[in-house]
């Protein structure tokens, strides 16, 4: 995929109605319930095997547990790794189901096993483990290295990280508000254990709900789009 400017692609996504798909994306692979499933009878995770040597994530697409009670998925998280697979052709994977576990701090971990299982067999570069901040944080997405350990000194993919989605107009980006330092995130087990450089992204509120803001929805998708065909070259 070639990079077009951001207007263009802003046009692009507004013509496919991106925020119609993510809504119905979101009812069909990441509805929310408090049924739990087995996970040695159910697959619990979606995932798709693409040919662009990125990877993106989402653990908490759906409901999950954390200290023995049920907590609130990260909305339209699911939605927005699914959009990008299918734009880019990304690699992907995002929770499905309630299995009795938190992907993002259990050790062991079934969501972190599949990761381990797509890149060890796919010739991954970088990892984006997308996450979801509430609407009241004074910024518009955060990005979580653990005070740079993450990316390995792969400073460079940061900076295409960031001067991406500053060009997309997202003016309030902060470091570390939610610094992915826990041993267990996603973001530091792939780079301590994959050795694989990743980055926490949390995204505010205001842009993941398609059906209200259809505008900020499609700057983000634009953003991530921009980023992963760079970082694919």
């Amino acid at each position: 995929m070639n990079l077009l400017k951001p207007e263009d692609l802003l046009r692009q996504y507004c013509r496919a109605r991106l925020n119609e798909e993510a809504v119905n994306v979101e009812r069909v692979h990441f509805y929310k319930t408090d049924k739990r499933v087995n996970p040695k009878q159910e697959e619990p995770f979606w995932f798709s095997i693409g040919k662009l040597p990125v990877l993106v994530s989402a653990p908490h697409a759906v409901r999950h547990f954390r200290q023995k009670k049920i907590k609130m998925s990260d909305q339209y998280t699911g939605s927005i790794v699914y959009l990008l697979s299918q734009l880019t052709g990304c690699h992907a994977i995002a929770t499905t189901k309630l299995y009795g576990g938190d992907p993002n701090m259990d050790d062991p971990c079934l969501y972190k096993e599949k990761i381990s299982e797509i890149i060890r067999r796919e010739k991954v570069k970088f990892v984006l483990d997308i996450h979801g901040a509430a609407g009241d944080r004074n910024f518009d997405v955060d990005f979580g290295t653990d005070s740079g350990r993450t990316l390995l000194k792969k400073e460079v993919m940061f900076q295409t990280l960031e001067r991406n989605f500053q060009t997309f107009g997202f003016s309030q980006i902060s470091h570390d508000y939610f610094a992915a330092s826990g041993p267990n995130t996603v973001a530091n087990f792939v780079a301590r254990e994959l050795k694989i450089p990743a980055v926490q992204v949390e995204i505010n509120k205001k842009y993941r709900v398609p059906a209200q803001n259809s505008q900020g929805f499609h700057r983000i998708i634009g953003a991530f789009v921009q980023v992963i065909t760079e970082l694919a070259r």
